[in-house]
């Protein structure tokens, strides 16, 4: 055999060889696809997901996996395992009624993905997606300034630059009071009226006119020119949850309920007449609510919680009285690092909460203290 027989004979077995082997991944194209996927958003209510995979062998498994972002010490990530019949081709769908979970706050950021598994042990995941899940019933516009962004849908943008202001007012006059600022940006969803704002959330209370959403950074709150006394004093009231929520998060606890409403509170300016008449009635009656009952949730009681909300904010005044502000600073630090109740108090200002319990009614009774002529005469 000459050397061009044998040159042949090599080259065709090559050739041959590479036709064997180029049918190998031609079999095995049909491996497992993710075709589409999506979500869909329809606030307040629900937020629906879909999935269409394929393979070449039945897809046997699907998940989604989704998380809310928000203000966390951990990942919480919520798993749902789509129930279907195992085939080659496969499409899911899974609501996520937020009428049985509770709503999230405009705006909301969920990430979600999925994973996909067949019988040959394949496994896909998908790469994270965020999805706004934005209130549309509007078309909003907004005004950012420093770490603040303000988002309205009616009126003119001279109303938003005042509200604006009302905001940057409210924060100067927080850190002079407290020490506290913004650590985080924040973001303020003015609604037109009330209803519009109650039709923002799951199962709303009908007064409500404004809320917090403090790990979420954010504030919706029902403001228009007809009642913007109100909507300043509410809007101060529900920017220092934001601030305290801040300035004490921690993995290890809270803070007590009367320094959250009281420095809340305080921050309105005003002492309402009707907390000077629950106060005043309390004091006389021999009736105050302890400080250890009002570290906790308020009665749901009205009377009780106009009276827990007047006793909170004289606590705070007095602590800040008498101590000053650079103390408050520190006492906020310290609920930030993870002291206890008691801990922090004593650590602060020696006293545990019995003992600004005492102090506290001392104050209430002083007949030349700030509560007794300031306070409850109304000046």
């Amino acid at each position: 055999m000459n050397f061009s027989m044998r040159k042949a004979i090599l080259l065709g077995v090559i050739v041959f060889l590479s036709l064997v082997l180029n049918l190998v991944p031609v079999q095995a194209q049909a491996e497992l696809t993710v075709v589409d996927s999506s979500a869909q958003a329809l606030f307040p209510l629900s937020i629906s997901f879909d999935l269409s995979a394929e393979s070449n062998v039945d897809i046997t498994d699907i998940r989604l996996h989704y998380r809310v972002l928000r203000h966390s010490f951990a990942d919480v990530t919520a798993e749902t395992c789509m129930q279907f019949e195992p085939a080659t081709t496969v499409e899911v769908s899974w609501d996520w009624d937020m009428r049985r979970t509770g709503g999230l706050p405009p705006g909301a950021s969920v990430q979600y993905w999925w994973t996909v598994k067949d019988a040959s042990g394949d496994q896909i995941e998908t790469s994270p997606v965020i999805l706004q899940f934005d209130d549309e019933r509007f078309s909003w516009q907004s005004l950012t300034q420093d770490m603040v962004t303000v988002h309205w849908y009616q009126g003119e943008q001279s109303f938003t630059e005042e509200i604006m202001l009302t905001i940057e007012d409210a924060l100067d006059w927080l850190e002079a009071d407290t020490g506290a600022v913004l650590l985080e940006p924040i973001e303020i969803y003015l609604y037109a009226n009330s209803q519009d704002l109650q039709g923002s959330m799951i199962f709303p209370q009908e007064w409500t006119g404004g809320v917090a959403f403090t790990r979420y950074g954010r504030i919706a709150i029902g403001i228009n020119p007809d009642n913007l006394a109100w909507g300043k004093d509410a809007l101060a009231h529900e920017l220092t949850h934001l601030v305290v929520h801040q300035m004490t998060l921690s993995p290890y606890g809270g803070i007590p309920l009367w320094l959250d409403e009281g420095l809340a509170t305080r921050s309105q300016g005003s002492f309402p007449n009707y907390y000077i008449a629950a106060l005043s009635q309390a004091i006389a009656n021999d009736s105050l609510i302890s400080v250890q009952s009002i570290s906790s949730p308020f009665s749901a009681d009205s009377e009780l919680a106009i009276l827990s909300y007047a006793e909170s904010y004289t606590v705070v005044d007095y602590l800040i009285t008498t101590y000053g502000k650079d103390k408050m600073l520190e006492l906020l630090e310290t609920f930030r690092a993870g002291a206890s109740y008691d801990g922090a108090l004593i650590e602060v200002y020696g006293f545990d909460t019995s003992g600004l319990d005492q102090r506290w009614r001392e104050y209430l009774l002083e007949p030349v203290g700030t509560i007794t002529l300031g306070v409850l005469s109304g000046n």
